[in-house]
């Protein structure tokens, strides 16, 4: 992980080397923590959300999996079974993580992963409540409950957040 320090900004680059990392959401969150003064009570969702992000940009973005695998008896395994292995072997991609300072309580955070990006769902904020029984598809819905804005930019392979990082906030 390298990082590259400017004023009120920070960007995070991931080789593929660095994505079969155990730590690598746990450094960047720590990481934003410290640099943007996020309270105690948002480390968590701020945890939460850079979990779903980054782990749609290696699963979807980096390695192509497709989620719909878990909706069968065995998915779940078959699922991590493929993920393990095209991790072990990936030497190509990337994920750049870019935070930026936007008020004296809120960052926005942008994620791009080098993959061919994909079509996200009109509403994907709105899912039903039957999405949330579903084994797999609620991620985007999660981030945007954590979140006071979420946009899909280019092709759908970079999304960008914004985020509060204070306890007296409203989503």
């Amino acid at each position: 992980m390298n990082a590259v320090a400017q004023t009120e900004v920070r960007q995070w680059f991931f080789e593929a080397a660095d994505l079969n990392s155990t730590h690598l959401i746990d450094d960047l969150v720590d990481s934003v923590c410290e640099e943007f003064s996020v309270s105690k009570e948002r480390t968590t969702d701020l945890h939460l959300l850079l979990c779903e992000v980054i782990t749609n940009s290696i699963d979807h973005g980096i390695l192509g999996l497709d989620s719909r695998l878990k909706k069968d008896p065995h998915g779940f395994e078959q699922y991590f079974i493929s993920r393990a292995a095209k991790l072990a072997c990936l030497t190509e991609g990337s994920i750049v993580v870019r935070a930026e300072q936007i008020a004296p309580q809120r960052i926005r955070i942008s994620v791009a992963d080098s993959g061919e990006g994909f079509t996200f769902p009109p509403n994907h904020s709105q899912q039903s409540a039957e999405c949330l029984m579903l084994a797999y598809g609620r991620g985007l819905m999660i981030i945007s409950s954590l979140c006071q804005s979420v946009t899909h930019v280019g092709n759908g392979n970079c999304i960008v957040v914004e985020f509060d990082t204070g306890t007296n906030t409203q989503r």
